[in-house]
């Protein structure tokens, strides 16, 4: 077992470090300990002040001094954030200390971007109203200058770190998310032991879910015994945050990884980028031994599985979800697909990986609202299979959508259970022949509400949300789920801050039209999977007035006339 190390941000003033510090520790749930802030406690005056005062020397004792205090305070495996000052590994002291204790991350800046920077924040502090603390650095005629001069000091010591991030342009939350993921692709967020389960469907393979658990991606591509050259694909947005960590890690350890990048966004789950794929595999001689590893969101799981699914006949896949949606259901369940123009995963296979590493710290990386829409997924399993799971969500709403600091524990004994359930579901039906139909809850309406809008007005699991809305609601008019249920469903729905509302600019008859292209279509009616309790749902067809009475309460549109037997 490892524990998080300390990690000190270093650099030059105006490259953000306390800002960042802070957001690192809010995230990780971690301390924070900055070591001006920590000086200005104990000596009772401001940096300025102090340099002015007493000298330069006197501030760099103190300097010293409170960051082996803090090293002593964050003990062995707190796993500390500490900022420091910009001159701080001017003693060699500072710069072992660190080196020993933790992770040093370099933060680079440009002289003239930081000057910009602390000038913005004196300004923003004077129209507060606030006491402006005044850099030492900047105190002089020239501060660019004197910049220039402390980066040229210390740009040697810097270029020490074990981690440079630039900051130019950057937003600090961008900043922290790259941070945030070169550590989980280096293994630094593991610290502790995952759990893993086992799936019988196909030829068996476990699916292994640990916090950090990223870093450990070659340990478990060992144990599967595979060519040691492998093809990573995963869309744009991770490419940026991650692929450096992680294709150094394999590559250290021995592997030989072709990174191909798939433009991000559910449109680019398409026949196009598929025969990109092959295309890519094939320019690259891929063999039929040699593995994929899917790193991405639904759309990458579901996209690179058909692409291994099909390559060759098959070849080996490893599934490496980082969205909640993809952790628990779409990296899972050897269900793989791309869209069509007239409707959502029509052209598919089933096929199961070898491996899936569920890693629920990505999920820090994500923008808010598309981690939010991870939660439908998981209510999903609350309502159709797991009453204890869906009463846990109740309970922590709150925690669960702030997710600052995250409730690592519990989030990743809501992803096992969610994980169980549908490893409980699959490994009785793996070809979703009656059975596992009941895991598309919700996914009816989903489907056809995306068609209909062209993917562009809801996340996937924000119109999951609104098609449980709706189940429920048919569920209730056909007498098989009480009023109270659904409303305990829908309010869960709306703490986790997913909609429960239906949009009056769109036709419910379009709807009707785009669900009759679903899966779940039998002798041109729909089978609704519909909840009997919290915890337990069937599969049904329901009367024709029932489903269009119900639809226009959501979709107020005018209904015109339509063919039903066509629709329904």
């Amino acid at each position: 077992m490892t524990y998080m190390r300390n990690i000190f941000l270093i650099g030059l003033s105006g490259s953000g470090k306390s800002t960042v510090a802070r957001l690192l520790a809010n995230q990780l749930g971690r301390p924070l300990f900055d070591i001006d802030v920590l000086i200005e406690k104990e000596c009772g005056e401001r940096i300025s002040a102090l340099f002015t005062s007493k000298g330069e020397e006197y501030f760099r004792d103190c300097e010293s001094r409170m960051l082996t205090q803090a090293i002593q305070a964050a003990g062995e495996a707190a796993g500390a954030i500490v900022a420091t000052g910009g001159g701080i590994v001017l003693r060699a002291e500072n710069r072992q200390q660190m080196a020993v204790n933790g992770i040093r991350v370099y933060l680079t800046v440009e002289p003239e971007e930081a000057l910009q920077r602390l000038q913005a924040q004196q300004a923003d502090a004077l129209a507060q109203g606030c006491i402006s603390e005044t850099s030492p650095w900047l105190a002089g005629p020239d501060p660019l200058v004197t910049l220039r001069y402390l980066l040229a000091a210390c740009s040697s010591w810097y270029k020490e770190s074990d981690i440079t991030c630039s900051t130019g342009g950057k937003s600090p939350q961008a900043i922290t998310h790259e941070l945030i993921a070169t550590l989980i692709g280096m293994g630094e967020l593991a610290d502790k032991e995952p759990v893993t389960q086992y799936v019988s469907a196909g030829n068996g393979y476990d699916v292994v879910i640990g916090w950090g658990s990223l870093g450990q991606l070659p340990h478990y591509l060992d144990q599967l015994q595979l060519p040691r050259r492998i093809f990573l694909i995963t869309d744009s947005n991770l490419q940026r945050l991650y692929t450096t960590s992680v294709l150094h890690n394999l590559t250290s350890s021995g592997y030989e990884p072709l990174l191909y990048t798939v433009p991000a966004g559910e449109a680019n789950k398409s026949l196009e980028q598929l025969s990109a794929i092959y295309d890519w595999l094939s320019e690259n001689h891929a063999e039929r031994r040699e593995a994929i590893v899917a790193f991405g969101g639904g759309m990458i799981s579901d996209l690179v599985g058909l692409a291994a699914a099909t390559y060759l006949r098959g070849v080996p896949l490893v599934q490496v979800p980082t969205s909640l949606l993809a952790q628990v259901d779409a990296a899972i369940s050897g269900k793989t697909a791309v869209n069509h123009t007239r409707g959502k995963n029509l052209i598919g296979a089933f096929y199961y990986p070898q491996l899936v590493l569920v890693d629920p710290a990505t999920l820090l990386t994500l923008p808010e609202r598309e981690r939010i829409e991870g939660w439908a997924a998981v209510v999903k399993y609350g309502i159709i299979l797991d009453a204890e799971l869906f009463t846990l969500l109740e309970t922590h709403t709150a925690v669960l959508r702030g997710f600052q600091p995250p409730p690592v524990d519990l989030l990743c004994q809501i992803i096992s259970r969610s994980i169980a359930s549908k490893i409980s579901v699959i490994n009785k039906d793996e070809r979703e022949q009656h059975l596992s139909a009941i895991l598309n809850y919700g996914h009816i309406v989903a489907h056809a509400l995306e068609n209909v809008t062209g993917d562009n007005r809801w996340l996937y699991g924000e119109a999951v949300s609104l098609g449980m809305v709706i189940a429920a609601a048919l569920a209730v008019e056909a007498g098989l789920f009480s009023v109270e249920e659904m409303e305990r469903q829908n309010a869960l729905l709306h703490a986790l801050g997913l909609p429960t509302s239906g949009d009056g600019m769109i036709s419910g008859e379009a709807i009707l039209s785009a669900m009759s292209l679903d899966k779940k279509v039998v002798g041109k009616r729909v089978h609704w999977i519909l909840p009997q309790y919290i915890g337990r749902a069937t599969i049904s067809p329901l009367p024709d007035e029932l489903v269009r009475r119900t639809l226009a309460t959501f979709f107020p549109e005018r209904w015109t006339s339509y063919d039903k037997e066509e629709c329904l």
